[in-house]
């Protein structure tokens, strides 16, 4: 290694996971100042392929008010842990991914926080808080800035604790600003990004199930509503790919048939997917997918952890449905079970 030049050495450096470039630099002064300066993540970066890395984190039973999260590559086909971060929420934690950072906004105790892991560096940050405290609510990436509207706000009285607010981040001023509300006062409802518009599907809003599908437009500023669903449901979640939103949940009559469906962001049309083999993937009826992480990566739809009847505690699987091929496989199993998790997908 002496004798090798800095330029080469530091793509050597580069084919290092991001979690474990800390660790590298206590090895020698050279391999310190190389990963301090950051050139071999950038160098990585750089590579003419990023490769893509499911993240998973909160909503671990017990874990003493810590955020444990672990990633998951599939040509390796393990997980690794992250370090913990701690947080005064480790449940109902929305997280996104983007520029080599992890961001957690605010959880179920409804404060505004919003914690960031850092690839690069290898810790927790602090970033600036939400204009106002919400659980439960809508999420999203778009062109580097996050996006949240709705929610739950627990101190507000029961009549107005849900939300239409809705506000953006800017990572470059660490800084919120506020956005025209929604249509709609709605919690717990799913989100996905398509197209460079943030869409906001179903959700509670006193007393009702909502049917209906709104979508902000950054370029416009503006909420619009699209085609409403038949009947009411209650969302797991959801994910993008490309233009299609595929959509985990049931009806609120059978709540332990999940079936999967799909909205065409272009027609405007949702599709039926049918019911998800939860028993068969997951070898025991009385386990479900509520509480689960839906994420989509490489053109697949990932659902990660859920609920076990069994003690009550959240779920270790993670299983996949493949469009391509219309198909539903299983996955290894996560190192934690998890209930009420997030998930998001990171290039590295």
């Amino acid at each position: 290694m002496d004798a090798l030049p800095d330029h080469i050495l530091v793509q050597c450096l580069a084919w290092l996971p991001p979690q474990h470039q800390a660790a590298a630099r206590l090895v020698c002064r050279r391999f310190h100042d190389l990963l301090r300066h950051g050139r071999a993540l950038r160098y990585s970066l750089c590579r003419s392929r990023l490769e893509p890395w499911l993240c998973v984190l909160g909503g671990v039973q017990e874990n003493k008010g810590h955020l444990l999260a672990e990633m998951y590559h599939p040509l390796e086909g393990r997980w690794r842990s992250l370090p913990a971060a701690p947080s005064s929420s480790c449940h109902n934690v929305p997280c996104v991914a983007f520029d080599g950072r992890l961001y957690v906004v605010g959880g179920f105790t409804g404060r505004p926080q919003m914690a960031v892991y850092d690839f690069e560096h290898n810790v927790w940050e602090e970033a600036a808080a939400m204009l106002e405290p919400r659980e439960a609510f809508a999420c999203g990436v778009i062109e580097g800035r996050i996006y949240v509207a709705g929610g739950l706000c627990r101190h507000y009285s029961t009549e107005n604790a849900r939300l239409r607010s809705a506000e953006v981040y800017h990572p470059e001023k660490n800084s919120w600003l506020r956005l025209p509300p929604m249509k709609e006062k709605r919690s717990c409802c799913a989100s996905a990004v398509a197209g460079d518009k943030l869409y906001v599907i179903g959700g509670y809003s006193t007393p009702l199930i909502l049917t209906s599908v709104e979508v902000f437009d950054p370029r416009e500023g503006s909420w619009e509503t699209c085609s409403e669903r038949q009947e009411p449901w209650i969302i797991v979640g959801c994910a993008a790919i490309g233009p299609f939103i595929y959509v985990v949940g049931s009806k609120f009559t059978d709540m332990d048939r999940l079936e999967l469906q799909v909205y065409d962001t272009i027609r405007g049309e949702w599709e039926d997917k049918g019911t998800i083999p939860v028993s068969k993937l997951l070898h025991g009826a009385r386990c479900s997918l509520w509480g689960s992480a839906v994420v989509a990566m490489a053109g697949n739809l990932y659902i990660a952890g859920g609920s076990s009847s069994y003690d009550g505690g959240g779920l270790d699987s993670v299983i996949v449905y493949i469009p391509a091929r219309r198909e539903w496989i299983s996955l290894p199993q996560m190192r934690s079970r998890r209930h009420a998790c997030a998930g998001a997908v990171i290039y590295l």
